[in-house]
């Protein structure tokens, strides 16, 4: 083998440093797409402030809202990944998101028309199906706009947007049904037949048409560059799903282990967001609006300083070992999730639960955003939205479903006491933990089979 680098390697080199030194409006790229990141949560996780209100409005039982708020949503948004990733492999991915955030922003606002419980799920199918787009496609232009090290602190920064999102919906979500339901405008909504829940979907649907157009008027989509030489293909040759799966199970050793740590800590996140409010509002006795002014100032600044913690992780790795040292990063962040995720739901004081609630959302948002940056890094351009679109899938597909299930079901043979609500929380929340941290080890100890080809 000549110790020389090819043309085409030359050619690769040159192109790369080209593009990365001519990004413009960097910050202001990251920052777009973090926002609108953030409002995808914020529509995704308004119900869990709603749940009392719909439940009263449209008579629902428990399942009907576990379906809402759980499987049907998550099983819509992962099926949907499937098929939007071969577009974001091949296709305008700018456009691809703007269209999908319209998309998004009206079927949010449509929820606020729902008068049953059929109507309200399809308009929650809308979102989670026009939501399934942006992580892949918006993560697949980071790695074609930055070099490793950067993107990995340009993904951390987009990470943020669950943590926020999330907490404006907890917080705002409180203040405007308290607003709404007790404020001179509860009047004028009765008098038309409106809901307080229903004019919260039309207040945080609509800003997405604007979120919209700002990306589709501001943003130009960026040239494709290929992730490593080994992958340099003609500009219209796209490999096939089992050129993908190869790729990353096969070539890439560490992505099976990977994959399943992640999957593990999304089912933790998604049994706190599901279940933790609720704990507080029946174990506590917590009304809506003390819920949110206390839990989503917790799950925001831990979420915050946690992906910021990750962000200054990530700057101190060279390009070369970016790979190995975000999964050790992202395994002893996990690690030291465990206990808090155990305690958190056991506690006897609503603010030690509350700060314990704080320290899981630091933690477990470390790994969160270096999450997408390992298949950034190692999986060539036209194989990367599929790639991610398939770890949003899983995700969403396994943890989506299992997480909030499982503390439901666990709950119920428990006996459904005031303490059982907690034991099933810390059971589900603990155990994906640990597993979690056990397999973010094993791929850290993979990863130099993957480097190394």
């Amino acid at each position: 083998m000549s110790a020389h680098p090819s043309l085409a390697q030359q050619t690769g080199e040159a192109a790369q440093t080209t593009a990365y030194d001519s990004v413009r409006h960097p910050v202001y790229i990251v920052l777009l797409f973090f926002i609108c990141f953030a409002f995808s949560y914020l529509d995704r996780q308004i119900v869990s402030i709603l749940v009392q209100p719909i439940k009263q409005s449209l008579t629902l039982t428990d399942t009907q809202i576990g379906l809402l708020q759980g499987f049907s949503f998550t099983m819509c948004y992962a099926t949907a990944g499937v098929f939007v990733a071969r577009l974001v492999d091949r296709t305008n991915r700018v456009r691809l998101i703007a269209a999908c955030i319209a998309i998004w922003a009206i079927s949010t606002t449509l929820c606020g028309f729902a008068t049953n419980f059929f109507e309200l799920l399809l308009a929650r199918a809308g979102t989670a199906v026009a939501e399934a787009a942006l992580s892949p496609a918006a993560l697949s232009i980071f790695s074609d706009l930055f070099a490793p090290r950067r993107v990995a602190r340009a993904s951390s920064v987009f990470m943020l947007g669950p943590y926020v999102g999330g907490g404006v919906a907890l917080f705002g979500g409180g203040m405007l049904l308290s607003a709404t339901a007790n404020g001179h405008g509860n009047a004028w909504l009765a008098a038309h037949g409106i809901a307080p829940w229903q004019a919260i979907f039309v207040v945080v649907g609509l800003p997405g048409l604007v979120l919209a157009a700002l990306v589709a008027f501001t943003l130009r989509e960026p040239a494709r560059l290929e992730a490593s030489t080994h992958a340099m293909r003609a500009h219209d040759d796209m490999p096939s799903l089992r050129d993908v799966m190869r790729e990353l199970f096969v070539r890439n050793r560490f992505c099976l282990p990977y994959f399943a740590a992640y999957v593990a800590l999304i089912t933790l996140f998604y049994s706190h967001a599901a279940w933790f409010p609720t704990l507080l509002m029946r174990h506590f006795h917590l009304a809506p609006q003390t819920v949110g002014q206390m839990a989503a100032p917790a799950y925001m600044i831990g979420g915050i300083l946690g992906v910021g913690c990750a962000g200054m992780l990530a700057a101190r790795v060279t390009d070369d070992s970016t790979l190995r040292k975000v999964l050790a990063f992202s395994a002893c962040a996990v690690a030291l999730l465990v206990p808090a995720a155990i305690a958190m739901p056991l506690v006897g004081d609503s603010a030690v639960a509350i700060v314990l609630y704080g320290i899981c959302a630091f933690t477990a948002s470390i790994a969160m955003g270096l999450a997408p940056v390992p298949l950034q890094i190692a999986v060539p351009n036209r194989m990367r939205g599929r790639s991610l679109a398939l770890l949003v899938f899983m995700t969403n597909a396994i943890s989506g479903g299992v997480g909030p299930l499982s503390v439901g079901y666990l709950n119920e043979r428990l006996g459904q006491t005031d303490s059982s609500l907690g034991a099933a929380l810390a059971l589900v929340g603990g155990a994906s933990a640990l597993v979690s941290a056990a397999l973010y080890g094993i791929a850290t100890r993979r990863v130099s089979s993957a480097v190394d080809v």
